[in-house]
């Protein structure tokens, strides 16, 4: 059996991953669309903008706050400042998605230049959320490996894996993996499996 630790960590990155590659295909997408080398499929679009709006909202940040930043300041004050930013940075993501999915509308609905803008608010968007990764991954982690004791660790791992539990039934984490697959098997190759 895997340690809680161990278990949580995984978790985390796993989401961090599926994330990231949401974010890179739709960013590589629109290149892709700009250059004329795949068709235009705005229902995959807008299925991508979904994901990255909708699972770090409703399944991975929430986790984030309640668990592992929760205990991390229960446990030291030198960990403050990051969380202070990383749930500043948290908060910000609605504003930056609301200007994606206006774009991406613009562009659906043939407004002028607003592949311009769409391209390059992802590409923003995309930096911020690599910067936000890493800063978790290679800051905050390294903190909550050196702070947090066994029981803490347990109970941010048992709030994770509700997001993978298979006997959970078709749940919200059901429909966000499902979600992924459909993404990674839409997408045009090479950027995914179509």
């Amino acid at each position: 059996m895997t340690e809680p630790r161990t278990l949580a960590l995984n978790t985390i990155r796993a989401e961090h991953g599926s994330l990231s590659a949401v974010v890179r295909n739709l960013r590589d997408l629109l290149a892709e669309l700009r250059g004329q080398r795949a068709a235009v499929d705005f229902p995959l679009l807008w299925s991508m903008v979904y994901y990255i709006d909708a699972f770090p909202d409703r399944l991975h940040h929430p986790k984030e706050d309640q668990w592992l930043f929760r205990l991390l300041r229960a446990r030291t004050g030198e960990a403050d400042a990051l969380i202070d930013e990383l749930q500043r940075q948290h908060a910000h993501e609605p504003r930056a998605l609301g200007e994606i999915r206006r774009h991406l509308g613009n562009l659906e609905a043939g407004v002028p230049a607003s592949m311009e803008m769409l391209e390059r608010t992802v590409a923003t968007y995309a930096e911020f959320t690599w910067r936000h990764i890493r800063a978790e991954e290679q800051e905050l982690i390294p903190l909550a490996e050196t702070h947090l004791t066994p029981a803490d660790w347990a109970e941010i791992a048992g709030a994770f894996c509700e997001n993978a539990d298979p006997l959970s039934g078709f749940g919200e984490a059901d429909a966000f993996r499902q979600r992924f697959r459909e993404i990674v098997q839409r997408t045009p190759a090479p950027l995914g499996l179509a």
